[in-house]
C-alpha cells in the first residue's frame, strides 16, 4: 500500500509568466470568487484547495492525488467555470509541489515575487483568498496550515525587516518624505494645494493615520470647501495662501498652474511671520509651484520632485538590501511547514484510506480490465482513479470536519 498517495501543488499564472493580455483570458474577477472556489473544490480530483487572484496572478493551491496532472485539473476547471479551453496557454502556468509550493506561496506573502518588490498589498489579498475558500468549505488541513504558515511569513517580513517600507508613487513617496521629516511633531498641520488625483492619495493616507489636521487650498474657494468637507476640515480660496501658510507645519503643493503660486516675495513675508517655527514645503507639481531657493532659510526644508524620486531610488536599495533576511525567514518557516508536511504524508489518518481503496480497485478490476479492449482499458482505469479521489475528497472533509 503506497503510504503518499496525495501531494500539495500549486499551478497558476503570473506576471512572471505571462503578459497582461495572456493573463486577461484566464483572470477571476472579484465578484466570481465564490463560485469559482466553489466549482473547483467540487472537482473529483480535488481534495482540498485556495485560489488566489490578484491583477498580477491565478494561482491554484490545493491537494490531489499523486498521480493527477495538476494542469489537467485547472483546464477542466476552466472549462467547466467558463466553457474555456487554456490548452494554448498550459505553457505559460507554473506548476510547483510539496516544498516548492510553500515556497512560492511564502515567497508570494513576503512580497519578492511581487511585480513591485515588496508591496503590502499582495498579503491581504492572500488573507482575503483564503477567507474566500474557507467560505465554501474549499480549504481543509494541509492548505489550512501552509496558509496560516504563510500569514506568519508575510506579518514577520514587514515586522522585522525593511522589504516593506518606501514608496511606490509620487503621492505615498511625498507622505513617507513628510512623516520621516517631521519625527514625532504632534498632530501637525497640513495645508494642501490644489485638488486633483496626486494630493487625493496623499490626503487619503495623512486623513488615516489620524496624526494630521488638515486644510485645503484650490483656485476655486467652493471647490476647496466641498472638498475639506470629505475630511472634516477646511477648504479656501488661494488669495488666502499667505495666511494659511503662517499657520502650516507642512505644505503639499500640486497645481496646473503654469507660473509659481509660492513667490520669494509671499515667503518671505510667511518666514518673517512664523518666528523661526519650522516648514516643510513638498511640491509635486511640473511646472513647479514653489519659487524659492532650497535652503534659502534654515527653517524651511523645500522638497521637489528630483528628491522625491532620490527618495523612492533609496527607499528601493532599502527594499533590495532587505532581501537576504527576507530569505532567512522564508527558509526557516519553511522547514517549519516542511517538517509538518512530511510527517502528515504518512499519516494514516489523513492519508492511509486513500490507499486501500486504490489497492482494492485494482484488485478487483483486473481480471475485468484484461479482457477489455486498450480504449476501454484506459477510459475505465481514469474513471476508477476518479472515483477513489472522490472517496479520499469526502474523507478528508470528514476528517477536517470532526477537528473543528
Amino acid at each position: 500500500m503506497k503510504t503518499n498517495s496525495w501531494k500539495l501543488v500549486v499551478c497558476g499564472i503570473t506576471h512572471k509568466t505571462s503578459s497582461l493580455e495572456q493573463r486577461e483570458t484566464l483572470q477571476l474577477g472579484h465578484e466570481e470568487m465564490p463560485r469559482a472556489n466553489a466549482v473547483f473544490s467540487s472537482l473529483p480530483r480535488v481534495l482540498e484547495s485556495v485560489i488566489v487572484s490578484t491583477c498580477n496572478r491565478v494561482e491554484f493551491y490545493f491537494v490531489t492525488g499523486r498521480q493527477n496532472d495538476a494542469i489537467e485539473i485547472v483546464a477542466e476547471f476552466y472549462q467547466k467555470l467558463k466553457g474555456l479551453d487554456i490548452q494554448p496557454y498550459k505553457e505559460l502556468f507554473l506548476k510547483r509541489r510539496g516544498r516548492h509550493t510553500a515556497d512560492h506561496l511564502f515567497r508570494v506573502a513576503a512580497g519578492i515575487d511581487s511585480m513591485v518588490l515588496g508591496e503590502n498589498e499582495i498579503l491581504g489579498q492572500v488573507r482575503e483568498a483564503y477567507s474566500s475558500a474557507c467560505a465554501v468549505k474549499a480549504a481543509g488541513k494541509v492548505v489550512h496550515r501552509l496558509f496560516h504558515q504563510a500569514f506568519r511569513v508575510g506579518k514577520q517580513v514587514r515586522t522585522d525587516t525593511k522589504i516593506g517600507k518606501g514608496a511606490c508613487s509620487v503621492s505615498t513617496a511625498a507622505v513617507d518624505m513628510i512623516e520621516d521629516t517631521l519625527g514625532s511633531l504632534e498632530r501637525p498641520v497640513v495645508l494642501f494645494v490644489g485638488i486633483n488625483h496626486m494630493i487625493d492619495l496623499a490626503a487619503g493616507r495623512l486623513a488615516r493615520t489620524d496624526n494630521c489636521r488638515l486644510m485645503f487650498a484650490n483656485r476655486t474657494t467652493d471647490k476647496a470647501v466641498e472638498y475639506a468637507a470629505r475630511f472634516g476640515s477646511e477648504g479656501f480660496g488661494l488669495e488666502r495662501l499667505p495666511e494659511l501658510m503662517t499657520k502650516a507645519d507642512v505644505i503639499v503643493s500640486c497645481t496646473s498652474s503654469p507660473e509659481p503660486i509660492v513667490t520669494r516675495g509671499m515667503m518671505t513675508e510667511v518666514i518673517a511671520s512664523r518666528s523661526g517655527r519650522r516648514l516643510v514645503i513638498v511640491d509635486m507639481a511640473i511646472p513647479r509651484d514653489v519659487d524659492i531657493p532650497k535652503n534659502s532659510d534654515p527653517s524651511v526644508q523645500v522638497f521637489d520632485l528630483e528628491d522625491i524620486k532620490r527618495f523612492v531610488k533609496d527607499r528601493q536599495q532599502q527594499r533590495e538590501l532587505a532581501i537576504p533576511q527576507v530569505e532567512d525567514i522564508i527558509e526557516r518557516r519553511l522547514d517549519e511547514f516542511d517538517y509538518w508536511y512530511e510527517h502528515v504524508l504518512h499519516e494514516p489518518l489523513y492519508n492511509g484510506r486513500y490507499g486501500e481503496v486504490e489497492t482494492l480497485c485494482q484488485e478487483e478490476l483486473a481480471p475485468i480490465l484484461d479482457k477489455l479492449p486498450p480504449e476501454l482499458r484506459d477510459e475505465l482505469s481514469q474513471a476508477t482513479r476518479r472515483i477513489v479521489d472522490r472517496v479520499n475528497r469526502i474523507v478528508k472533509r470528514t476528517d477536517n470536519q470532526r477537528s473543528e
